[in-house]
C-alpha cells in the first residue's frame, strides 16, 4: 500500500519511527503522487488552461491531501540490491485524467538508501505531476542543519503562499510547512532534497519528525513537472548517514 517504506537500518541504526498498526493512518513512508502533502491551492490543479477539481480528504485544511498513491496497491519485485514497486493508472478519475506508470525503486549501496521515482506518460496529452516521500524519522529533539533561511508563508488553512524569512522552529507546537533547504541533516542522518523546498511535519513533542523530500507543490513558484506523451521523468533522493 503506497509503496510505503516502513523500516530502514543503516550502519546498524534504525532510522524510522515504528507506528505499528497505525502506520497507514500516518501515511508512514508512503509515496505521494501526483502531488505531495496538500494541494497548494487546496483542491484545484490548474494546468495548461484547464482546472481539475480534486475531492477534499483533509477537512481540517479544506484540501486534497497526499495525491493518489498513498492508498494505492503497488506490484513488488526484487532487485539485486533492493526492491521495486510499480503502479499503473488508467486515467479514469476526471480530476486526474492522465494514464501513467509509476515505478519506485528502493536500493542500498555505500551512499545509503536511494529512492527513485520514474513516471511514464501512457496517455496522449502532457502529464503534470509532483512527487514526494513521507518518511518519519526517530527523534525526541529535532535539530535540522543548516537551519532554513526562508519558508513558504501559510494562510489560515495552511495553504502555502509567498516566500518569507524563517524565524525558527518551535518544537513544543505542531510544525507543518515547506522550508527552503539546500541540504537537510537531522543529527547524523542526511536527506537529499528534491527541490528548493522540503516539507517538515511534527506534532508537538512527538518522538518523530517527518522530513519529506518533494519535487514541488503545484505552487506558482514551483510549477508542475511535465511529462510529454510517451516520455518519462525520473527523480532521485538519497537517505544516508554522515561518516564519523
Amino acid at each position: 500500500m503506497g509503496a510505503a517504506l516502513q523500516r530502514l537500518n543503516l550502519g546498524g541504526k534504525e532510522l524510522l519511527h515504528d507506528f505499528k498498526d497505525e502506520a497507514r493512518l500516518w501515511c508512514a513512508g508512503s509515496v505521494m503522487f501526483p502531488f505531495p502533502v496538500r494541494m497548494a491551492s487546496g483542491t484545484v490543479m490548474a494546468f495548461e488552461g484547464s482546472e481539475y477539481h480534486w475531492p477534499i480528504n483533509d477537512e481540517r485544511h479544506r484540501a486534497a491531501l497526499h495525491g493518489l498513491t498513498t492508498w494505492a496497491e503497488f506490484e513488488l519485485a526484487d532487485l539485486p540490491n533492493g526492491i521495486q514497486a510499480s503502479w499503473t493508472y488508467d486515467g479514469s478519475k476526471d480530476y486526474y485524467p492522465f494514464p501513467c506508470r509509476l515505478t519506485i525503486r528502493y536500493t542500498l549501496d555505500e551512499r545509503g538508501l536511494t529512492l527513485s521515482g520514474r513516471v511514464e506518460n501512457l496517455g496522449s496529452a502532457n502529464l503534470p505531476f509532483h512527487l514526494g516521500w513521507h518518511p518519519y524519522f526517530k527523534t525526541n529533539e529535532p535539530v535540522l542543519n543548516p537551519a532554513p533561511v526562508y519558508r513558504l508563508k501559510k494562510n489560515e488553512v495552511s495553504h502555502p503562499g509567498e516566500k518569507i524569512p524563517f524565524e525558527g522552529f518551535d518544537w513544543t507546537k505542531e510544525v507543518d510547512g515547506a522550508f527552503f533547504m539546500e541540504k537537510v541533516e537531522l543529527g547524523d542522518v542526511s536527506i537529499q532534497p528534491l527541490s528548493a523546498i522540503t516539507q517538515v511535519f511534527r506534532p508537538a513533542d512527538a518522538p518523530f519528525v517527518a522530513i519529506e523530500p518533494i519535487t514541488g507543490l503545484g505552487h506558482p513558484d514551483f510549477p508542475w513537472r511535465i511529462v510529454a506523451p510517451g516520455e518519462v521523468d525520473e527523480v532521485v533522493t538519497i537517505i544516508g548517514l554522515k561518516r564519523r
